[in-house]
């Protein structure tokens, strides 16, 4: 007896159950089958499912880095931790399949990721002009958004665009904003938001209360919510002393503060989420010195607590703290580490590079009715 043969109810049932790439594979076995898991019903329900119950390398992380070698060359691994967090696996590594539409100078990062899906930013050092791909690595698909043309963005004020990427779990869809700030950074900036299930770009009314500098910026996604390190307005300084957010669902921007009982002078800041993906960790750099902060309870700025402080001349940059309470970090001398913040020690995982970004990830059929098949 065939699958394809069951009661729809129960073919149903099974298929939800399966894990995305026997998923793939069962979809080529038939048209119905086909037909089937390609329906974006079923790929929203399946993405559902996994959420709710999923199945052991359903979760992921995504490292992407420069080699330290040839700076043009980009690589990703698909990797976990192991051992209580103490040691990375990489699964896979491979060359970032995407190579920047603009030219010599250009450069392709990510954004963020959300529900399967990253998002990632095509720009260049000398231009305001940007591409905006939704990529799903474990289906091999691909969608690079429209173009949202509209004349503002290419007034003679116009600096450059800042963008984030979530997923709206009221609307059951994906969805990107694009700030654009102006050369005066105390100029109001409009926002644009995308969404894929509408597939265009509109622009809102929301006011986003803070100025960011960077091009492709990089955002940190919780609690339905993206994120970034932001200067409050009006900017003094050229340290950053805020985090804007934006709310995906209900489109509206709001800023939180930074610990109340943080030490002053401090040289650096990096904001990431917490090893349980459900609030907000922040790195202060003092020196050779960098402090861990986790706000225990998300949005409640008196919730920020310090974890734990790490000292190190080699240390370039903190990326996230794990689980088990070392930190993972980014050297100098381009390894990729962690640190036991307890006694100080730190154990190289392997990984040599530059520029590293690390995602959470998990399998999900999204892009399967609709984008591009990823070449390369």
């Amino acid at each position: 007896m065939y699958i394809s043969s069951l009661p729809r109810d129960v073919l149903l049932d099974i298929l939800l159950r399966l894990p995305v790439k026997p998923l793939i594979r069962f979809s080529l076995s038939s048209k119905q089958l086909l037909s089937l898991i390609h329906h974006p019903q079923f790929i929203s329900l399946h993405l559902t499912r996994s959420k709710s119950n999923p199945f052991p390398d359903d979760n992921f992380l995504l490292l992407c880095y420069k080699s330290s070698l040839d700076f043009k060359k980009q690589y990703c691994s698909i990797s976990s931790f192991a051992d209580g967090g103490k040691t990375l696996i990489e699964h896979k590594k491979f060359r970032l399949p995407f190579k920047s539409s603009h030219g010599e100078y250009g450069y392709v990062k990510i954004v963020g990721s959300a529900n399967g899906l990253v998002c990632l930013f095509d720009n260049d050092f000398y231009s305001p002009a940007a591409d905006i791909i939704l990529w799903n690595m474990v289906i091999g698909k691909c969608k690079k958004l429209p173009c949202s043309r509209l004349g503002y963005r290419y007034r003679h004020s116009f600096s450059h665009m800042v963008v984030g990427f979530g997923f709206d779990l009221e609307a059951d869809d994906f969805k990107v904003v694009q700030i654009l700030y102006d050369v005066d950074s105390d100029d109001i900036p409009d926002v644009l938001v995308y969404s894929m299930e509408l597939n265009y770009w509109r622009k809102i009314e929301a006011v986003a209360p803070c100025y960011m500098p960077d091009r492709w910026s990089s955002n940190v996604y919780v609690n339905g919510g993206v994120h970034w390190m932001a200067y409050e307005r009006p900017r003094v300084g050229d340290l950053r002393d805020s985090i804007m957010s934006f709310d995906i669902s209900g489109e509206v921007f709001k800023e939180m503060a930074l610990p109340s009982n943080r030490p002053i002078g401090y040289d650096k800041l990096h904001l990431s989420a917490s090893a349980s993906g459900e609030t907000l960790s922040l790195f202060f750099q003092f020196d050779d010195r960098w402090e861990v902060w986790l706000m225990q309870e998300y949005g409640v700025v008196d919730s920020w607590m310090r974890q734990v402080s790490i000292v190190g001349e080699q240390i370039s940059l903190p990326l996230n703290l794990m689980d088990n309470g070392d930190v993972l970090l980014e050297t100098k001398s381009g390894n990729l580490v962690s640190c036991d913040a307890e006694n100080q020690q730190m154990k190289d995982l392997g990984i040599s590079g530059l520029y590293f970004r690390l995602v959470p990830c998990t399998s999900s059929l999204s892009l399967l009715d609709r984008g591009e098949k990823v070449l390369g």
